[in-house]
């Protein structure tokens, strides 16, 4: 048995519980955690609605930590007791920690070999969490093609939204403006080296228009809430696009003739790649990516039911992390 924080169901808080231990196939293994993130994935998925995990799901997917097992048809060589990983958070057609396969809110997790992932020693544990959210945000900005020397805006400074708002300066965009509506969430954009912001509860679009003398030519829509999509479409310019990042689980509404007339690209962006992983753990090994910033909390796993709760309503938190080895 190991200990784990459980969903127990809708309006209820998660549970400290030991539950069975994760048992391997011949192509996976088995990791023993450090740190896991909490991400707005999970809580979306403790909510009443169509994404709602079922009860006793164990969530976590953000996570780094050590294989102690590992299953014989591994290919000899590649990996080894005592290595520290990473994972992309399926095995198979499988999500880890989303109902389907025990997650990382728990001592141990099992994952498959082929999207495993070694950490380097220069990366600490809480820079490997970072991992995962900074891959939805270089997949979700590479999707959104030729950022560079565009004007972006970024809606939403949790974490999502700052691991985009990073991607599209890396990759050139000539200005990054972020919209939020939590003071704490743009002082971590600050620490993180952005200084361009608009306030959520104001007219985005005209704020936009003073900071860079353009509409926004890209925007990244990171809330996930009704009515965000309209208002990006009535602020954009002609031919410009408008990545839908944020999970929105309620009915919208939109006016298509105004994105007709426009003539947008309107996207939806979900998830990465292998390649996308690794390209996050080149960069920050590399020092030319640093999100450490966005870390406020780290917390024990007989803290999570808390942290989680928090996190429902987040007043300053951005990313809080678990941490396993205490």
């Amino acid at each position: 048995m190991m200990k784990a924080a459980v969903f127990e169901g809708p309006g209820r808080p998660l549970a400290i519980k030991d539950v069975p231990m994760p048992e391997i196939g011949d192509a996976e293994m088995l990791v023993k955690v450090r740190r896991c993130g909490i991400c707005g994935t999970d809580i979306h998925a403790s909510r009443e609605g169509p994404f709602m995990a079922p009860p006793e799901t164990v969530f976590g997917h953000e996570f780094v930590g050590d294989i102690v097992e590992v299953g014989a048809a591994v290919p000899g060589g590649q990996f080894a007791p005592g290595d520290r990983v990473t994972s992309l958070p399926f095995i198979g057609e499988k999500t880890i920690g989303l109902g389907e396969i025990s997650g990382a809110y728990s001592e141990y997790v099992k994952v498959g070999h082929e999207l495993v992932l070694k950490i380097p020693e220069s990366l600490s544990d809480d820079q490997a969490a970072l991992i995962e959210p900074l891959a939805v945000g270089l997949h979700s900005v590479k999707m959104a093609e030729g950022i560079a020397e565009k004007d972006v805006l970024i809606i939403g400074a949790g974490p999502i939204g700052l691991a985009c708002a990073v991607w599209s300066r890396f990759l050139g965009a000539r200005s990054v403006v972020l919209s939020e509506m939590v003071a704490a969430r743009l002082e971590m954009a600050s620490k993180l080296g952005f200084t361009d912001f608009v306030d959520a509860a104001g007219d985005v679009g005209a704020q936009f228009q003073a900071l860079t003398g353009a509409a926004p030519a890209v925007q990244l829509e990171c809330v996930g809430a009704p009515g965000m999509l309209q208002a990006c479409i009535d602020r954009a310019p002609a031919k410009g696009v408008i990545m839908g990042i944020g999970v929105c689980d309620h009915p919208d509404e939109i006016e298509p003739l105004t994105a007709f007339v426009k003539q947008l690209r309107i996207q939806w962006a979900v998830g990465y790649d292998k390649e996308d992983f690794q390209y996050a753990i080149d960069m920050m090994v590399a020092g030319r990516v640093d999100a450490s910033a966005m870390i406020t909390n780290v917390v024990g796993l007989t803290e999570v039911p808390d942290a989680f709760e928090a996190l429902r309503s987040p007043a300053h938190q951005c990313k809080v992390l678990i941490d396993l080895t205490r």
